[in-house]
């Protein structure tokens, strides 16, 4: 009897795993070749951003419209579709099945499993603290349910071995990418940014979550300020509820600029002196890619994620300490213009890291071995 494999978007309703789960299948889509024993799983989101599910009619006749919403037990339209498959690849999860009558392979991408003893957690109050430790510790049940786990980077795999006691073997790292934006130049969108009056045009691409500790913005502004000399200004993409929720301090210390289409991010950095990304905890953040792909310098958090990602192409700081951080931008301006070939390696080494079409083969060759080898070509 044929196999049949079944690609599971059906969960991803916000953020970067929608973006993940539309890049792969736009490269499944561009195949010439049609896929029989594999279908797909939408969610309406996905299936937006991908611009409908006929994108994939060229590859499969099964494209199905789903919705899955968290643990869902009552969701018997998912349950009976899921258990018609042999191997499902869920792009993130976790998948809430707990024996799953079937293969499964999901994508793992919350930092809060690998790293619960974080420093976020001391800022909440108890019983937000106390709640978010027992979601993420049963979701961490089901991630260890999986048959394999599928990683954005390295730190992301260590952190599964020491914290859930996954067997390395069953963990497969696959680099997430730059957006295929930034290879086309013809996609990109303008956008307004409000001159600096001669400011240092510093900058943040993400929401105002708690981990991503845009906080310190003020006190690197006076930091630079006090210390070395330098007048600068930070812009940030926030909702206007986050910007209204800012305090006064970070409001004179910031320009908002509101959220970005993918397609202005762009011309953003190209906005800008420098990009600042503090975050105390992810997986990955394509922030980091985006900034040296535009040449632009990027001082980044002292952490495993942005190691991961950045090698030597970044200036790392201590993001406890606005003044290592204010420290670390002064020196790298004082003798003007940040050095031109390093933002040129910098650049080589984020179009190199990965692509969205070596990511789309690594996904379809972990669903199985057994997909006939005439089709996995994309």
């Amino acid at each position: 009897m044929t196999k049949r494999f079944l690609i599971n978007a059906s969960n991803l309703h916000v953020g970067g795993g929608v973006q993940v789960a539309s890049s792969f299948l736009s490269e499944i889509a561009k195949s010439e070749a049609r896929r029989t024993n594999l279908s797909f799983a939408l969610s309406s989101e996905v299936e937006s951003a991908v611009g409908g599910a006929a994108m994939l009619s060229n590859v499969s006749d099964d494209v199905v419209s789903l919705n899955v919403n968290g643990i869902d037990p009552w969701n018997v339209e998912a349950l009976n579709f899921f258990a018609q498959f042999d191997c499902i690849f869920t792009v993130f999860g976790p998948l809430y099945r707990w024996n799953p009558p079937f293969k499964s392979i999901v994508g793992f991408a919350q930092p809060w499993i690998i790293y619960p003893r974080n420093e976020v957690y001391r800022t909440m109050p108890f019983l937000k603290r106390l709640r978010n430790r027992l979601k993420f510790w049963i979701q961490s049940q089901f991630f260890k349910r999986a048959d394999c786990l599928v990683v954005e980077l390295e730190h992301v795999k260590d952190g599964l071995v020491r914290e859930l006691g996954v067997d390395p073997a069953r963990i497969h790292v696959v680099h997430n990418c730059l957006s295929a934006i930034y290879r086309d130049e013809t996609q990109w969108m303008d956008v307004a940014v409000p001159p600096s009056d001669g400011k240092l045009r510093l900058g943040f691409v993400g929401r105002n979550y708690a981990h991503k500790n845009t906080k310190i913005f003020p006190e690197i502004v006076s930091k630079l300020r006090e210390c070395h000399d330098i007048e600068a200004l930070f812009y940030v993409t926030f909702t206007e509820e986050e910007w209204q929720a800012s305090s006064p301090a970070f409001q004179e210390a910031c320009v908002n600029i509101g959220p970005l289409a993918p397609a202005q991010c762009p011309a953003f950095y190209r906005a800008l002196d420098a990009v600042v990304f503090p975050s105390l905890l992810e997986c990955f953040s394509a922030t980091p890619l985006e900034t040296m792909a535009m040449e632009r310098p990027l001082f980044a958090s002292d952490r495993p994620f942005n190691r991961d990602v950045c090698g030597k192409h970044a200036t790392y700081f201590d993001p406890g300490s606005p003044t290592d951080a204010a420290h670390a931008i002064a020196a790298a301006f004082k003798d003007g213009a940040p050095n031109a070939t390093a933002m040129r390696a910098a650049r080589e080494h984020a179009f190199s890291f990965s692509t969205p079409e070596d990511r789309a083969q690594r996904y379809l060759a972990l669903l199985s071995s057994d997909l006939d080898e005439t089709q996995q070509d994309i």
